[in-house]
C-alpha cells in the first residue's frame, strides 16, 4: 500500500489469476521491484520520488492485472506483523509515522501513542483514496479503554489530548467488513492536514498567493472557520508555481467526474512530513475573488466578461450574485465547477434580467461514462446569448445549502467565450454481454494480449462547448508485435472502440501507452491524450451497488505469445476492401481455433454507426472461413475509409474450467468510393 521515499519496503500481492507472478510495474520509474518469493516482492522507492500516489500492476504468466494505488511518503512506516485486535495487543505507533494494515471482520484493530495533555493529534486513516473496501470508523480511548472521542465518517480524527498519554485508537469497518480488501493507511501526527485551498484554482504558468485552511498548518494562524467536525481550523497564505499546462503532471486517483477539470495536486510539506493533497484547477481566464456582500439583487458584483469568479457556498444557505454587461447576441458559456473538485456541492445558476428570470441552470443528466464509470455532475453549465444590450446577473447557490455549513463547500464561475472541446478516457473494462442482456456485473481488469489476439480499449468522449465533430482515434508507444488501426468516435457520440492486436507469437513484454484522440475544431486541428480509466471493484449488479472506478496515471497493456488466442477472426486478405457506394460488398474472413472452442458462432458487427443495425451473421462451427455481405446502400454507410469489425461470444475449456468468452475480430478497413 506504500512506503517511505528513499527506502526499500516488502509487498506482499493478494488477488485472483496471479499465477507466476513475476514482477510490478509501477507508474513511476523510480519505484521498482524484485521478486523475492512467490508473490512476495521487494519495493524499493528512489530519493527522487516525489510524494503522492501511483499506480501499481502485477506481471505474471496471464498477463498485466488491473491497477491498485501505492503511496509514497515521507514519514516513517510500519506494517502489520500479527494480530492486534485487542487493546492488549495494541501497537505502539510513533508519533508522525504511518501503519499499513488491513482489518479482520467482526473486529477492530488497535493503536497506542503518546501525547501531552492539550496537544493536538490527526489521526488520518486513508481506505477509499488507496482502493480499498473499507469504510473507517475511528475512536480515542483512554487508557482504561473508555471511549473519548470518535469520527464515523471521513477518516479523519482532530483529538486534543485532555491529559497526558498514553492513549488508544481503534479502527474498524462501518459495517465490520474485514479481510484483505478491507486495507487501510493510518497516519497519526501533528500535521499537516488540508481541509480546502482558496481560490481553488489559478492561472497555469503563474505564481499565485493561495490560503490554506487546515490543521497543523505550520505558520499557520487562526482562521475563525470550523470543519464539519466543529474543530477550529487554521489558515495560511503560500506562493504556490503553477506550471504551464503542457507540463502538468496527468492527473490521477480522481474521481471519473474530475475528467474534465485540468489542474495538479498540491501537498504542503513540513518538518512534520507533508499533508494530504487539495487539487488546484487551472482557471481559463483571469480569476477574481467573491466579495461580500453579494447575496441580493441590489449587491451584485460587478465583474467584467470573460472572467472567472472564486467563491464559498458559505455560510448555510449563502447566494452569490454577480452583474456582467453584454451586448446584443454576445455568446457566453456559464459553467460552475465544484462537485468536480470534490466538493459535496450541488450548484445552481439563475441567469436574470431585470429582475426577469432567463434560465434556471441545474447539474447536466449527459453520463458518458455510464453506470460502470459515472461521469455524471452536479456543475452546471449552460450557453447564454445575449437578446439585448444590458446588464445581466448571474446568481450561484449551493441547492441544499440550507441544511450545511461547511468553508470548504467552494466554487469557481467561469463565463467565458464559447470554446469547443473535448476530453478523452480510455477506459479498461469487460466487453459487453452479447448473450445475457441483462448482464449488470462490472470486474476490474487488465489488457492482456494473447498470440494472435484483438481486444477492444474503450474511449469516452467527453464533449465541451457544443462540440459534437469527428475524434479520430489511435495509440502510440504500443510494445513490439501489437498494432492499433486508425478508429472513430462519431459525430455527436459519446464514446468509441480502439482495437489492439497482437502479432501471432509475440514476445512477453508490456509497456505504457497512450491513446491519443483527433478533431478538426473550426479551423484549428486539435489532439488530446487520453486518461486512463479503471473499475475498481467486482459488482455484481450496478443498480443495486454503485461502481467504484476512478482515473489511473497510465495505461498499460501486456503481449504474451506463449499461449494463442482461443478463437481468431482476420480478414482472409491482407488489404482494404474496397467498393461504390450503394454496391454490395463481399468480406471474407478467416477463422483460426484453438484449444477446445468448437461451437457455432453469431458474429456482430461494430466500428461505425451505419453497422449496428446488422443482425447477426452465423459461422458452422467446422467453417475455417466465411463471408459477410454488406449492402452498402440500406446501410447507408457514407464515402470514405472505415474501420470495421465483428464480434463474438462463445463457451470452451480454458485451463480445464468451462468459460465464456468475448472474442474481437482483427480490425478490417473498408473503403467506399
Amino acid at each position: 500500500m506504500g512506503g517511505k521515499i528513499g527506502t526499500e519496503t516488502e509487498v506482499t500481492i493478494v488477488g485472483a489469476d496471479l499465477d507466476e507472478a513475476d514482477a510490478l510495474h509501477f507508474s513511476h520509474p523510480g519505484i521498482t521491484a524484485t521478486l523475492k518469493s512467490p508473490n512476495h516482492f521487494a519495493v524499493k522507492i528512489a530519493p527522487e520520488v516525489s510524494v503522492g500516489s501511483y499506480d501499481v500492476r502485477v506481471v505474471g504468466k496471464l498477463g498485466i492485472s488491473n491497477p491498485r494505488t501505492f503511496v509514497a511518503g515521507d514519514r516513517p512506516e510500519l506494517t502489520r506483523t500479527k494480530a492486534h485486535d485487542k487493546p492488549e495487543a495494541a501497537v505502539e505507533v510513533p508519533m508522525s509515522s504511518v501503519f499499513n494494515g488491513n482489518v479482520t471482520a467482526a473486529a477492530s484493530d488497535y493503536f497506542k501513542f503518546p501525547a501531552k495533555k492539550g496537544e493536538r493529534v490527526l489521526i488520518v486513516c486513508a481506505t477509499k483514496e488507496i482502493d480499498s473496501r473499507m469504510s473507517p470508523v475511528l475512536a480515542v480511548h483512554d487508557a482504561a479503554g473508555r471511549e473519548i472521542e470518535s469520527a464515523r465518517k471521513g477518516g479523519v480524527l482532530d483529538f486534543t489530548a485532555p491529559s497526558d498519554g498514553p492513549f488508544l485508537v481503534s479502527v474498524h469497518d462501518l459495517t465490520f467488513g474485514g479481510g484483505p480488501n478491507h486495507f487501510y493507511r493510518l497516519t497519526i501526527s501533528k500535521g499537516p492536514h488540508l481541509d480546502f485551498i482558496f481560490p481553488p484554482a489559478g492561472a497555469p504558468g503563474s505564481k499565485t498567493t493561495f490560503t490554506l485552511y487546515g490543521r497543523g498548518l505550520p505558520g499557520g494562524k487562526p482562521a475563525n472557520l470550523t470543519g464539519t467536525d466543529r474543530k477550529p481550523l487554521e489558515k495560511l497564505d503560500i506562493e504556490i508555481a503553477l506550471p504551464k499546462a503542457e507540463d502538468a503532471a496527468r492527473k490521477s486517483f480522481t474521481r471519473p467526474v474530475s475528467a474534465v477539470d485540468d489542474g495538479i495536486f498540491y501537498s504542503l510539506k513540513s518538518a512534520d512530513g507533508s499533508s494530504n493533497p487539495v487539487f488546484i484547477g487551472f482557471s481559463t481566464a483571469s480569476l477574481s475573488r467573491e466579495v461580500e456582500p453579494n447575496n441580493k439583487a441590489g449587491q451584485a458584483q460587478k465583474i467584467s466578461v470573460p472572467c472567472e469568479v472564486a467563491g464559498q457556498f458559505f455560510p448555510a444557505a449563502d447566494v452569490d450574485s454577480y452583474a456582467f454587461a453584454a451586448k446584443k447576441g454576445d455568446v457566453f458559456w456559464l459553467e460552475v465547477y465544484s462537485h468536480r473538485a470534490g466538493r459535496t456541492t450541488s450548484p445552481f445558476l439563475l441567469v436574470q434580467r431585470e429582475g426577469t428570470d432567463i434560465k434556471e441552470v441545474y447539474g447536466s443528466d449527459a453520463d458518458p461514462g455510464g453506470k460502470k464509470f459515472i461521469t455524471l455532475s452536479n456543475d452546471p453549465a449552460y450557453r447564454f446569448q445575449a437578446k439585448d444590450d444590458g446588464t445581466y446577473r448571474v446568481s450561484v447557490s449551493d441547492l441544499f445549502g440550507a441544511t450545511r455549513s461547511n468553508p470548504a463547500s467552494t466554487y469557481r464561475l467561469a463565463i467565458r467565450k464559447e470554446t469547443p472541446d473535448f476530453r478523452l478516457v480510455a477506459i479498461v473494462e469487460p466487453p459487453p454481454p452479447l448473450t445475457k442482456k441483462d448482464d449488470r456485473g462490472v470486474s476490474p481488469r487488465g489488457v492482456t494480449l494473447r498470440g494472435g489476439e484483438t481486444t477492444a480499449v474503450k474511449v469516452i468522449a467527453i464533449r465541451k462547448d457544443g462540440f459534437n465533430g469527428v475524434i479520430e482515434l489511435g495509440a502510440t508507444d504500443l510494445p513490439d508485435g501489437v498494432k492499433c488501426l486508425p478508429m472513430k468516435i462519431d459525430e455527436g457520440k459519446t464514446d468509441g472502440v480502439l482495437l489492439l492486436t497482437a502479432v501471432e507469437k509475440p514476445a512477453k513484454k508490456h509497456a505504457a501507452i497512450h491513446v491519443i484522440g483527433k478533431a478538426k475544431i473550426g479551423d484549428a486541428q486539435v489532439q488530446r491524450e487520453a486518461a486512463g480509466g479503471a473499475v475498481v471493484w467486482t459488482v455484481a449488479d450496478y443498480d443495486i451497488d454503485a461502481v467504484q472506478s476512478r482515473l489511473t496515471a497510465d495505461l498499460v497493456i501486456a503481449v504474451n505469445g506463449a499461449e494463442p488466442v482461443p478463437i481468431r477472426i482476420e480478414s482472409a486478405q491482407d488489404k482494404v476492401w474496397q467498393a461504390q457506394a450503394g454496391a454490395k460488398l463481399d468480406i471474407a474472413l478467416r477463422i483460426t481455433r484453438s484449444g477446445e472452442f468448437k461451437e457455432a458462432l453469431k458474429l456482430k458487427a461494430a466500428g461505425i454507426e451505419s453497422v449496428d443495425a446488422l443482425k447477426e451473421f452465423d459461422v458452422d462451427a467446422k467453417a475455417e472461413t466465411t463471408t459477410v455481405s454488406l449492402d452498402l446502400k440500406a446501410l447507408k454507410i457514407p464515402a470514405g475509409e472505415s474501420t470495421i469489425f465483428f464480434t463474438t461470444q462463445t463457451k470452451g475449456k480454458y485451463r480445464g474450467k468451462d468459460v465464456t468468452t468475448t472474442i474481437y475480430s482483427a480490425p478490417i478497413r473498408i473503403a467506399i468510393q
